[in-house]
């Protein structure tokens, strides 16, 4: 019995493709295709500054259209990308606080700057938090001067729902965005003080919606009071939140929701940073 011929063996569908080439043109040779693709559909949502139809995203990106709505999923999730009606796309929260860190490592003002001199005028702790998935991740902390040490660090996650920067984020979302979020992440008791029903935290985006901040009234941990803005980028996307913090046995209520104006001042200043 002979051996068949290698050549001869081919499948008709194989003739014609190139190794390690699977549908839609996709490279699927050697180690590291998979971050490879997820590089090339960053790299094409960042090539607009509008909204980019799921087609457009794959074709550039060299990718079917099943991968590239699969990985658009991920990066929408942990807030890399902004899914919009109809299907397109733009980039995320998370990418835009990265370019403003690259920015501001120049001349002119930077977020760094920013928040130190907003510090210096209150004297308060200081953060810029972003949406990462369905949570918030701080980005900038900037230490006030009382001897009491926020427990926060840049990188540090926190939930949506008990914090000021979390409930900014929050009331730029719908109803049935808010529903889905919590069906996933859940309303966590933080202290005795969080919001833990549904009905409550839409009562509490109702007011943030209406009166332009958002208050963490110990909701988030005991004895700290923050106060919170949104930060909004192109086409008025709220993508993160400015917030002071404060200790409740130093800083009273009326003292914290005095610092509004400052606070608001450095969202103004902050948002051109972030791409707006």
């Amino acid at each position: 019995m002979t051996s068949a011929d290698p050549a001869s063996s081919k499948s008709p569908s194989s003739a014609g493709k190139s190794p390690g080439t699977g549908a839609g043109g996709e490279s699927t040779a050697g180690d590291g295709a998979a971050p490879r693709r997820l590089l090339r559909l960053i790299d094409a949502l960042c090539s607009s500054q509008a909204p980019v139809p799921l087609a457009g995203l794959a074709a550039s990106a060299a990718l079917s259209k099943p991968t590239a709505h699969r990985l658009l999923r991920v990066l929408t999730e942990e807030g890399w990308a902004v899914a919009h009606e109809g299907g397109s796309y733009s980039i995320g929260p998370a990418v835009r606080a990265l370019g403003a860190a690259i920015a501001g490592s120049g001349s002119g003002d930077s977020i760094e700057r920013v928040l130190v001199e907003l510090q210096k005028e209150v004297r308060q702790t200081v953060h810029v938090g972003v949406r990462s998935g369905d949570r918030i991740i701080y980005t900038h902390k900037v230490e006030g001067d009382q001897p009491f040490a926020m427990a926060s660090r840049v990188g540090m996650y926190q939930p949506l729902h008990s914090t000021a920067i979390g409930k900014c984020i929050l009331s730029a979302l719908d109803d049935e965005a808010v529903d889905g979020l919590v069906e996933r992440a859940g309303l966590e008791r933080r202290t005795d003080a969080t919001i833990t029903t549904r009905a409550a935290l839409k009562k509490e985006l109702a007011h943030v919606r209406e009166e332009g901040y958002a208050l963490d009234e110990e909701e988030n941990e005991a004895n700290v009071r923050c106060i919170a803005v949104p930060l909004r980028a192109s086409e008025h996307q709220v993508i993160g939140a400015v917030s002071i913090s404060t200790v409740t046995f130093v800083v009273s209520r009326d003292e914290v929701l005095a610092l509004r104006s400052a606070l608001a001042q450095t969202a103004a200043r902050l948002e051109p940073l972030f791409g707006r």
